[in-house]
């Protein structure tokens, strides 16, 4: 049994509770489970990112490995010098390696949780990000309601898995619903960000009847 590498990403409600679901397993089922987002932010909500990679190591007797940095810094500068320390590129090398991805879905607006997290992205992000057209995201890189990339400057700041990149993992599994996502869960299905989604009934019937249309 294992043998899959899994990146998780890391300020997902839906995720968490999805994690928080999980019987654990008898036999180790994953090999290594990493993140592929930074995960510190403000120290209270920080410990909610960890438990996500840690209890889904704990549950599938993965090796968790975790990204000691934000998800979005100040500057394309510091982002440059963080990603050249070796404690963060050590992460980076195992991303070519997954073979499934977990994943959140987000809004353009934050959730409570990236809000909590001191990661929200200022209001300057965001008006960029509106204007270009941005609906969603997953792992902080954008995309507009038929799926294609949105890019900004903030790409420059965001410690995480490159869009090309997590769209070559073979199982990309999102998980994420509800009438205030439902353009970014949409978006993430059409443009092939996920290729597995977890969803309420709800989301699900509509994104049929809309298919159907």
């Amino acid at each position: 049994m294992g043998g899959d590498t899994v990146g998780m990403s890391s300020w997902s409600a839906s995720l968490l509770a999805a994690v928080n679901a999980m019987r654990p397993f008898r036999q180790p089922v994953v090999d290594q489970v990493v993140q592929v987002v930074g995960g510190l932010g403000e120290p209270r909500v920080q410990m909610l990112a960890a438990r996500l990679i840690g209890q889904f190591a704990s549950s599938t007797g993965a090796s968790p490995v975790f990204m000691p940095t934000p998800g979005v810094l100040g500057s394309a500068s510091a982002r440059n010098s963080l990603m050249a320390d070796s404690t963060v590129t050590s992460v980076m090398n195992v991303w070519p390696r997954l073979t499934v991805a977990l994943v959140g879905i987000g809004s353009v607006e934050p959730s409570e949780l990236l809000r909590m997290s001191g990661n929200v992205l200022g209001e300057s992000d965001r008006a960029a990000l509106a204007a270009a057209g941005a609906v969603g995201d997953i792992c902080l890189r954008f995309f507009d309601a038929d799926g294609a990339p949105v890019a900004t400057g903030l790409d420059e700041r965001v410690i995480g898995i490159a869009a090309e990149q997590l769209r070559e993992v073979p199982r990309r599994v999102g998980v994420a619903g509800g009438e205030r996502k439902y353009a970014a869960v949409r978006g993430a299905v059409l443009g092939g960000w996920v290729n597995v989604l977890v969803t309420d009934t709800t989301t699900a019937q509509r994104l049929v009847a809309d298919r159907a249309a």
